[in-house]
């Protein structure tokens, strides 16, 4: 099972999401795009960005209708990482084509993100 912690999240994707100050995510309507683990079914995750570029590259296939969806850095903070924490569910960081990448724990991936210089 892979390790969920701030240590596999690239600095680079950190220092772009910090100089812009927003994360990108897939939605449609009033739904966001989060999907099993690869590592556990059981656990669900969310993809997140540092460009809508990055994003875009997903909406095809299943999640064809889906947009990339800009959240402010202030508002993940504030709304999103408490919600996700107590449904437990883990952040895809900067997921490629195939649906693989990086799997963090929502509250290492808040931290990393604050911490960073």
């Amino acid at each position: 099972m892979t390790e969920h912690t701030e240590q596999h999240i690239p600095d680079h994707f950190i220092a772009e999401v910090k100089d812009s100050g927003v994360l990108w995510g897939l939605q449609f309507e009033d739904e966001w795009v989060v999907c099993d683990s690869q590592d556990d079914e059981a656990v669900d995750v969310m993809p997140l960005w540092s460009s809508e570029r990055a994003a875009k590259l997903l909406c095809c296939d299943e999640w064809k209708d889906y947009e990339p969806a800009a959240i402010p850095l202030d508002e993940f903070y504030d709304e999103w990482v408490n919600d996700l924490y107590a449904d437990g569910v883990l952040i895809g960081v900067e997921w490629d084509e195939t649906l693989s990448g990086v799997e963090v724990d929502v509250m290492d991936f808040a931290r990393a993100l604050s911490h960073f210089e």
